[in-house]
């Protein structure tokens, strides 16, 4: 499936939702742009899900004017049931995110990652002081766009994350629950997202998030 959305929020083609997933893709589009504002990262290029309906969508211009060409693809595993997550056991909820957030690092190649609850907090930043870039500093305020990204998107099409390319790397965006984790990097593959995502997911299961105290420092990947 096809369609593109003009940067007036005219819809060309068939969404398959008589235009409600194109306004939902043009506000994430939007999410994104201001996300690489913040980062510092370039004007956005591509967003692409890493998911069950898979979602390619290019974009130009710029934000809030973006214009969109999308195609919506269902993946030939969707019939197979994804595991539920196994959690680890033994770990402190402080320790699991940290745990988290260095698989993160590792596994992705990524110059930081972050978790923000559903209530607006970051509870666990990590910086890969080696990748040679500065920690951001408007933290929050990208965490901020990610929930509205997630909250924008139904779990299809979100299953193991969002990812948000620019002329200067990508970020990933990922639910952990009602809560997000998100992440820069030169590019994430979505092999290695899968993964990794699920990965965290399972060193997450054991604890609740919401319990997690308030970061204001980065920890060294």
């Amino acid at each position: 499936m096809r369609f593109n959305v003009q940067a007036d929020g005219t819809l060309e083609g068939d969404d398959g939702s008589a235009g409600i997933f194109a306004a939902a893709l043009r506000y994430v589009c939007r999410m994104g742009a201001q996300m690489g504002a913040l980062l510092d990262v370039g004007p956005l290029e591509r967003v692409s899900t890493i998911s069950t309906v898979s979602v390619m969508a290019r974009v130009d211009g710029i934000a809030p004017d973006l214009s969109i060409a999308a195609e919506v693809d269902v993946q030939s595993h969707a019939l197979v049931r994804r595991p539920s997550p196994v959690p680890v056991p033994g770990l402190t909820v402080s320790e699991a995110i940290n745990r988290s957030l260095r698989r993160v690092t590792v596994d992705l190649a990524s110059d930081w990652a972050a978790v923000m609850t559903d209530d607006a907090r970051v509870i666990g930043a990590v910086h890969d002081e080696s990748a040679g870039h500065a920690a951001p500093a408007g933290l929050p305020d990208v965490g901020l766009r990610a929930l509205a990204v997630l909250a924008s998107l139904d779990e299809p099409r979100r299953e193991s994350g969002v990812r948000f390319d620019f002329v200067r790397g990508s970020v990933l965006v990922a639910a952990l629950g009602e809560h997000a984790l998100f992440s820069h990097a030169d590019r994430f593959e979505p092999t290695d997202v899968t993964r990794t995502v699920d990965a965290v997911r399972n060193i997450l299961a054991a604890v609740e998030l919401r319990h997690a105290p308030s970061v204001t420092a980065y920890s060294r990947a």
